[in-house]
């Protein structure tokens, strides 16, 4: 069995590309700091993480719905 965790019917897909407005973005929202956290000095997850937030900028509500429901089950 394969899990989707990111969308409910297919994988996560780091080669898209990222938006125009990304520099922008990290440096107004101090983004940098939530990666290094997230990625804790590796740079492949620092990228990964980079790619996730912004790629789900555009997530219609079921997305957003389906990822809840995964975080829910991973807490119990």
């Amino acid at each position: 069995m394969k899990a989707f965790m990111m969308y409910r019917d297919r994988d996560f897909d780091p080669q898209r590309e990222l938006p125009s407005n990304e520099q922008a973005l990290i440096q107004d929202l101090e983004l940098n700091t939530v990666f290094n956290a997230m990625a804790r000095g590796d740079e492949f997850l620092f990228e990964v993480a980079k790619k996730a937030v912004f790629l789900g900028l555009n997530n219609d509500l079921n997305t957003i719905r389906y990822r809840q429901n995964i975080l829910k089950d991973c807490l119990k």
